[in-house]
């Protein structure tokens, strides 16, 4: 305790007191004429650092910055493949504007609640509200996991999806175009629809089979891998969209008769596009709109485009193609073809490359008409025996 306001200080020649106090680590100076005011300035110091280290101890006892989690997760996303990229990013974008200046553990459930239900979100369609959940949990887990953070909460696990959301079904391919494609697989120009129909492949995955791929003796088709089209380049991964999109499919006698003049192809030829690599996505469009246009159904659209011609820009016309049907859709078909055929949905999850029957039932499976007259038959048979 100082008995005097000027014990500790220094005189300098100038006639001002001066002492140096460390403060937060930091050596500071502090003078002034006034022995008091000195003691003033380091007292201030000392209680504004003081408000610091709480202000830090709090801020430390919240956890991190959201978006200081959620951009070091964005770096993980940033290694995965574009598909992946094109629907996480937005999402993670997102998230931080909502959340960016909160703490991790300054965010409880009911505010993930209201933001999956605010104005950002509205008009969203189930699948993106639900993939907008998954990436905040996806943050959070990034937290816990982490050897840096070692974070303790999740309030993402607690929130649930809001109800009553609007659910927008790709619907299987009509009838008509079934037929279609049953009428003419022996076409060559049918083999992409053909395969499509009788595997249910997603597009990456269909345009990666090889004949080394298919065992004809078994009736097995194996899929290992998927391309993704980065702009119009086609690029291999050595691995399918998820761990469960490793598996086998069976090769039905349609896709089998369809094959049979490629057969003899050198083994790494691919199937679509038959070529030793794969196919790029301006040339798998031109196969299928190739195929529809053939038997009437793609629609031509009247195009233009500006071109260099001898120096000049010139605008020439050109006609598109609109095919009102995807391969996608054939996948629809091929769920709806499992379970017509009763095949059990253990093994049907398996086949279509999904973890569990969540997206099988949500997404794929549409109820035909064909399923209804089934449905009437056993019901029917049910209902007689039990008179």
């Amino acid at each position: 305790m100082r008995r005097k306001s000027t014990d500790g200080l220094y005189l300098r020649k100038d006639g001002r007191y001066q002492r140096k106090e460390q403060i937060g680590g930091v050596w500071r100076t502090f003078s002034s004429q006034s022995p008091a005011e000195v003691w003033a300035k380091i007292d201030a110091a000392k209680a504004e650092q003081c408000a610091k280290d709480h202000a830090a101890a709090a801020a430390a006892q919240a956890g991190p910055l959201f978006a200081e989690v959620a951009d070091e997760y964005q770096t993980i996303v940033l290694d995965m493949k574009p598909g992946t990229q094109k629907s996480y990013l937005p999402a993670i974008h997102r998230a931080v504007d909502a959340f960016g200046d909160c703490r991790m553990k300054e965010i409880e459930p009911y505010m993930i609640a209201q933001f999956l239900r605010g104005p950002e979100m509205a008009g969203r369609a189930a699948t993106t509200v639900s993939n907008q959940k998954t990436i905040i949990n996806n943050i959070y887990q990034h937290w816990i996991n982490s050897p840096k953070w070692r974070g303790d909460c999740n309030p993402a696990r607690q929130t649930e999806i809001p109800r009553g959301l609007p659910k927008r079904k790709r619907q299987p391919p009509t009838d008509a175009e079934v037929q279609l494609v049953k009428e003419h697989y022996l076409d060559p120009d049918a083999l992409l629809p053909v395969a499509y129909l009788c595997t249910g492949e997603r597009r990456g995955e269909m345009c990666a089979i090889q004949l080394r791929d298919i065992d004809f003796k078994k009736n097995v088709i194996h899929i290992r891998k998927t391309v993704e089209h980065q702009g119009n380049t086609p690029v291999l991964r050595d691995y399918a969209k998820t761990p469960a999109g490793i598996r086998q499919v069976p090769l039905l006698s349609m896709l089998r008769a369809a094959l049979q003049p490629v057969r003899k192809l050198p083994k790494d030829t691919y199937i679509i596009g038959l070529n030793t690599k794969p196919v790029s996505k301006s040339r798998y469009d031109r196969m299928w709109q190739k195929f529809w246009r053939k038997y009437g159904v793609a629609q031509p659209i009247p195009r233009t485009k500006q071109v260099m011609r001898d120096g000049h820009v010139q605008t020439v016309a050109y006609t598109d193609w609109k095919v009102p049907v995807c391969g996608h859709q054939f996948r629809h078909e091929y769920v709806c073809m499992l379970a017509l055929a009763d095949v059990p949905e253990e093994i049907a999850i398996q086949l279509v490359g999904h973890a569990n029957a969540k997206m099988i039932h949500e997404v794929y499976l549409s109820l035909k008409p064909r399923m209804i007259e089934d449905a009437r038959m056993k019901l029917e048979s049910v209902l007689h025996d039990a008179e």
